[in-house]
């Protein structure tokens, strides 16, 4: 039984590798985490998409994996679940603009993808022991007046 002919006959299969190509199995692979390769595909999925909705599926299918050992690898590789990770980079971006200077905390809010303003108080408090706007004021850019 002959292969039916390929529409792009000018591209190799062998020198047109896929984008979630994944090497022969490697029995210590599981120990060190993702590869390089799958985890910048995540993390430049999570800092593309950090204002969206993002889900485990979303970051896992980026890297080319299964939610499921995706999970586990990216746990091994940056010691936080995947959103834990995007939590934090969301967290870490808010003090970034809260500390640049008066803004509205509810469009910081916004801007990072948490649901409303009262989600995202919350967890900034819980996770920097501030609120937003007690972070502002102790962050606050300094004005000098002559």
């Amino acid at each position: 039984m002959d292969a039916s002919p390929s529409p792009f006959p000018h591209v190799s299969v062998a020198a047109a590798p896929s984008a979630c190509y994944v090497p022969p199995n490697d029995p210590h692979a599981e120990s060190r985490g993702l590869s390089p390769r799958a985890l910048a595909r995540a993390l430049d999925y999570i800092e593309r998409h950090i204002g969206d909705t993002i889900t485990l599926a979303d970051i896992a299918g980026a890297a080319c994996i299964s939610r499921f050992h995706f999970a586990r690898l990216f746990r091994i590789s940056t010691g936080r679940s995947p959103m834990e990770f995007v939590l934090a980079k969301r967290i870490a971006l808010a003090k970034e603009q809260l500390a640049r200077g008066p803004q509205k905390i509810s469009a910081t809010a916004a801007s990072l993808g948490f649901f409303d303003q009262s989600h995202f108080t919350r967890t900034f408090r819980r996770m920097t022991g501030y609120s937003p706007r007690e972070f502002c004021h102790l962050h606050a850019p300094v004005t000098r007046t002559a």
